[in-house]
């Protein structure tokens, strides 16, 4: 087996420490154009990451090296060998401060099942196609094409301290352009999407969204002065946003002081009107494609609130800035369960606001907070009317808003967390287009 030939390449390199992850996908990959299948393929694939670590001490602490490489599943022993000969001496020149590395733990990991275990992989994919087209044609918008990506991913991760962990879970994957009008005045979307579960209700309503959206992109009017007008995120846009908090809570960003959070710390503000922020750190949640029950270093990962009461009560900690920071590890946990708001998405829709469907592109910026892009499509809500608009473009901060946010009461499955479906941001710049 791989694994094997990888340790004998790293016990000949004279390794001190190491760490293997072995990744291997077994799924399916079909292309359409149209409705028309133009590729199918069966794809299985096997990778192997490994870190090599060293120890040394300069007076008057000791030290921590290491180096990463990547190994290919077809490379030959010598191949290996020369690899982790030339890693093992990088790790050893270098002289990091020390930290522990991972060790085994006896609990039991947390386990999710899926709706794609008990179903044959090409009829997952069937049902998944289908709910993705079920919308197709809708008002005179078609998809033009689609990628769409199904498959079983196995991780084990093995290092020298006797960790010896493995686990599979399905992800899937997809991307697709719609279509609407004809010729000079014909609009084009794109959009991506992640999965975990056959949740055909989700994946269709991921599709007609983006037709809707292609069809009101043709009568959109160029965005007008918005002054004063909140923005309405629902779906992976807000989830972006809500990002914010989970990745200000990361250990490492604490010790590189690039983080906005500290332990004890208020992530609102006083007198603030939104609603108070309830975050937990989990490893597993269902319908979100990004979970896994170890981190990366093959630590054992469990759920754990971060935020409560809006106050900053646990950091996300790896083993490595735990020992930094003085703090017990928790791993990095991947997914967040953020509480849900006081009022129904049907109460936010209801206010006056500016709600942005689609842009060029979307950021937001963990460390500054700040978020923005260029607008394909929103729609202005005021005055009982509801008017669909193009151009210009949408800042703003998360910190200015902190304290301010309004959050839907339902909540659903994105893909990294299980978050309100809509949120609301009172302070935003709108730039008309020109």
């Amino acid at each position: 087996m791989m694994i094997e030939r990888i340790v004998s390449g790293l016990k000949a390199a004279g390794a001190e420490d190491w760490k293997i992850v072995e990744k291997r996908n077994d799924g399916l990959e079909w292309y359409f154009i149209g409705k028309t299948l133009d590729t199918a393929r069966s794809v299985t694939t096997a990778s192997y990451d490994v870190s090599v670590y060293s120890e040394g001490s300069v007076v008057p602490a000791k030290t921590r090296g290491e180096c990463a490489v990547k190994i290919q599943s077809g490379a030959g022993d010598a191949e290996i060998a020369s690899i982790l000969r030339r890693a093992a001496a990088t790790a050893a020149a270098m002289d990091n401060p020390w930290y522990p590395l991972t060790e085994p733990s006896s609990e039991a990991p947390a386990r999710i099942s899926s709706g794609f275990d008990s179903l044959p992989r090409g009829e997952g994919m069937e049902r998944v196609r289908a709910a993705l087209y079920a919308h197709d044609g809708l008002d005179g918008a078609t998809i033009n094409s689609l990628e769409l990506f199904l498959r079983k991913v196995s991780t084990r991760i093995v290092n020298s301290r006797g960790v010896d962990v493995d686990w599979s879970l399905w992800r899937g994957n997809g991307e697709f352009i719609v279509n609407a009008g004809r010729g000079s005045g014909e609009i084009e979307l794109y959009s991506e999407f992640e999965f975990s579960e056959p949740d055909t209700e989700r994946l269709s309503e991921t599709v007609r969204r983006q037709l809707v959206a292609a069809r009101d992109r043709l009568v959109a009017v160029a965005t007008p002065d918005c002054a004063g007008l909140p923005l309405l995120l629902s779906g992976e846009l807000a989830e972006q946003v809500y990002g914010y908090y989970l990745d200000n809570l990361d250990g490492h960003a604490v010790y590189e002081k690039f983080s906005n959070f500290n332990l004890g710390d208020q992530v609102g503000k006083e007198g603030g009107t939104g609603d108070r922020v309830e975050l937990s750190a989990v490893p597993l949640a269902k319908g979100c494609p990004n979970g896994a029950p170890y981190d990366g270093s093959g630590f054992l990962l469990k759920g754990m609130k971060c935020i409560e009461a809006g106050r900053v009560v646990r950091l996300v900690t790896s083993v490595k800035y735990a020992h930094y920071l003085n703090l017990p590890a928790t791993g990095i946990l991947p997914l967040f369960v953020l509480a849900p708001g006081s009022l129904a998405e049907k109460e936010l829709r209801s206010m006056p606001h500016i709600e942005a469907v689609t842009f060029s592109d979307f950021f937001v910026d963990t460390t500054t907070g700040d978020f923005g892009g260029e607008i394909r499509l929103a729609y202005i809500h005021r005055d009982g009317k509801r008017i669909p608009v193009t151009g210009g473009s949408i800042t703003g901060s998360v910190t200015t808003n902190r304290g301010e946010l309004l959050l839907s009461r339902e909540v659903e499955a994105k893909s990294r967390s299980l978050s309100p479906v809509a949120c609301l941001i009172p302070i935003v710049t709108v730039s008309p287009a020109t």
